[in-house]
Formats: C-alpha cells, structure tokens, sequence
C-alpha cells in the first residue's frame, strides 16, 4: 500500500491549518478554509491523517455588457493531520465546467471522485470519474449512456478492483445508473426493469456482495404522484429493489444519502408537502427485518449526509430561519431509535452536505458551504467534532 502524503505536499497549496480552528458551541471546530468560493459536498476517512473532501470551486464573469455567467471546477482537498491543501485534479475540457459530487476511499492509494461535467455552449451532461493513485488524480472513462446527459453523484469504493458509481442519465426519460469498477474500466450494471423515472443518489458498502444504493422515483407532475424513496441491494449477483414503508401523506420524499454498519442501514433526506422551506427531515432503517421510517423532529430541516460512529447515527444538511436563510443542522440517532437535534457547526449561512467518521476515534467531519464575501458565492466549510464519544 502507498502513502499519499509524501506526494499531497507537492501537489497542494496549503489552505488551512488545524491549529487556527474556531471552536463552537457542541464542541464543533470549524477551519479556516481560504477565501476562494467553493463547495464541498463530500468527505472520506480511510485515516486520522488522510481524509479528502471534494466538490466544486465557483467563479462568476462579468461581460462587458453586464452579463453574468458562473463556471465551476471539481474540487479536491486532502488532510494530512495538520492541514487542509487543495490538490490538483485532471484538467477538463477547455471550456467545460465540472463539479465533484462523492468520495470515497478503500486504501490510501484507491480514493474516486464522481460527478458531472459539461460545456455550456453544447449542453448536455457527461459522468466525471477520477482517482487518487497515492501520486496524482487521473481521469477514468465512465460507461454512459449514450445520446443522453449523464451524471454521477454518488460512489462507494470497496477495494482495489471492486467500486461502485451511481447517478442517473437523461434521455427523454430519467434513469437511474449504476456503474461498477472491476480494476479496468467502468462498466454499467442492469438495474431492475420496474423503476421508471429515478435517479440514484447515494451508494454504500459493507463488502462485494452487500452493496447499497439510495435515490427516488422521481413522482408524475401529470397524475400528482410525488416522488418517493428508493433503495436498491447489490448482493453479489444482480441489484434488487428493497421494499420500503409508505411515504404516502409524505408528500414529495426522497432520500440522497445512505450508510451502512454491522448489518444495519441508514437512510436520510427530506419530506415535504409544500416548497423547499418546508422540508422535513426523513430517516429510514433497513435490516435483515426490512425497513421502517425512524422517529425525527418534526420540524423544518433537509439531511443530505449520513454515517455512523460507535453505536451512534449522525446525519446532516440545513434548515431554514424565517426569514429564509439556510443553517448547519445536525442530528443525532439514540440507541432507542429515535433522531434528536444534535449539536451543529455554527456559520453564517452554513449549509452541511458531508460527514464521516475516523475509523477507531470517534472523531467525525462535516463538509459543505457558508456565506463568502460576494452574495451567491458561498465559502467551502470544514468542521470537526473531536472524540465526542
């Protein structure tokens, strides 16, 4: 196994360091991260001193006759037990832009990053794959459907020959894909015949022959049918659809983040019967006994990012003030199975997407996005909980 950290150094431009942290009520310390917008939408530990976060950096232009357009780029950063450091990643395409929507890692040397790029001048959409080799990120061709605008967002990675890919391609129809990396090349994978309409958003492993995926259908404006969750298993063999509890009087459920632990499933997202201000919270657990909707405040919150440490559930995302601004929101599940509001990094604006655990210290990070300097161009945030257990 090679050690990414002699090479990070020379790749990165160090942004921020650990011992600048600012603490917060519940024992959350968030680091400076620079100035640069960005967003960072995905966090991995394969160690206490090697995590990656990936998203998207964020530039906005100006024409001269007063015309704003955005460009984005995939974003990777790394810790290395002292500091943050942004590292290079593959260049796109001129003129495209891209963003990173998931990492993850099986070693130090097997680290995938997933999502999307595109030209705007073109349109449509193709999947971004790249790997951390222990030296450098590397693009990897992606099997997409063709004639379709393709995009990945989520990625599971179980050893050297074996990761997972999911997201969806649009063709007329939305459907959901998996893609899957036997240490060669990226192949899609059939999914059940039945789905419809759907988009995969999420994947987790717990070995190669128990994979899971998470996502929704995505709901019939014609009928009023909303769109509800979706989970599917990979049990070595094929993928199969998992039977879960009615969301019905839900209104529009879905779920976008999934983890898995000692034979138990998690997964996490929002409910609503009304726009985005009125999302609540929605948790679900899935055994060898099937799944049931877990008991969650009923109030106003999205979660975005789940994953578990020691016998405990932490979820992610943000909620909304009255007057419509988005803050970090956090929560946490007990072992009587019930989700309670939980402590959460305090940032202006702060928005949460990522959150892992550090194998064997209780220590957890989150990512995602605050209020940046200019209004509509956020600033990354990266927050730790110090061995809270």
């Amino acid at each position: 196994m090679k050690s990414a950290l002699g090479t990070v150094a020379a790749l990165a431009i160090v942004v921020a360091s650990a011992g600048r942290a600012d603490a917060t009520p519940g024992g959350w310390e968030v680091v400076p991260t620079g100035s640069e917008p960005a967003n960072l939408v995905s966090v991995t530990a394969p160690a206490a001193d090697d995590l990656w976060t990936a998203g998207f950096s964020i530039r906005r232009e100006v024409s001269e006759e007063g015309n704003a357009q955005v460009f984005f780029q995939p974003q990777a950063r790394h810790w290395d037990g002292t500091a943050w450091s942004v590292v290079a990643t593959a260049p796109l395409d001129e003129g495209s832009s891209g963003q990173f929507q998931a990492i993850a890692a099986s070693a130090t040397d097997q680290v995938w990053a997933v999502g999307g790029s595109w030209r705007s001048s073109v349109g449509g959409g193709r999947s971004l794959i790249e790997r951390w080799d222990g030296t450098a990120w590397s693009r990897t061709p992606a099997d997409d459907v063709p004639d379709a605008d393709n995009a990945l967002f989520g990625v599971a990675a179980v050893g050297a020959t074996d990761a997972w890919a999911v997201g969806s391609a649009s063709r007329g129809q939305v459907q959901p894909v998996a893609q899957h990396w036997d240490g060669v090349r990226w192949t899609r994978v059939p999914l059940p015949a039945d789905l419809g309409d759907a988009v995969l958003s999420a994947v987790a492993a717990d070995g190669p022959a128990d994979v899971w995926a998470a996502g929704y259908l995505t709901g019939d404006p014609v009928s009023g049918r909303p769109s509800e969750p979706l989970v599917l298993h990979w049990d070595g063999v094929s993928w199969l659809r998992v039977a879960l509890p009615s969301t019905t009087g839900l209104g529009m459920a879905r779920v976008g983040a999934i983890t898995v632990s000692r034979g138990q499933v998690w997964v996490v997202g929002s409910s609503t019967t009304g726009g985005a201000a009125n999302r609540k919270p929605l948790a679900m657990r899935v055994d060898r006994r099937g799944a049931v909707i877990e008991r969650t405040p009923d109030e106003q919150g999205q979660l975005n990012g789940v994953t578990v440490v020691g016998h405990e559930a932490w979820a992610v995302g943000y909620q909304y003030d009255t007057a419509g601004k988005p803050h970090s929101y956090a929560l946490r599940r007990g072992l009587d199975g019930t989700w309670r509001r939980a402590p959460a990094p305090e940032a202006v604006g702060g928005t949460l997407f990522g959150i892992t655990a550090v194998p064997g210290t209780g220590t957890l990070w989150t990512t995602g996005a605050m209020d940046g300097a200019e209004p509509g161009l956020p600033s990354p945030l990266i927050a730790r909980l110090p061995r809270h257990w």
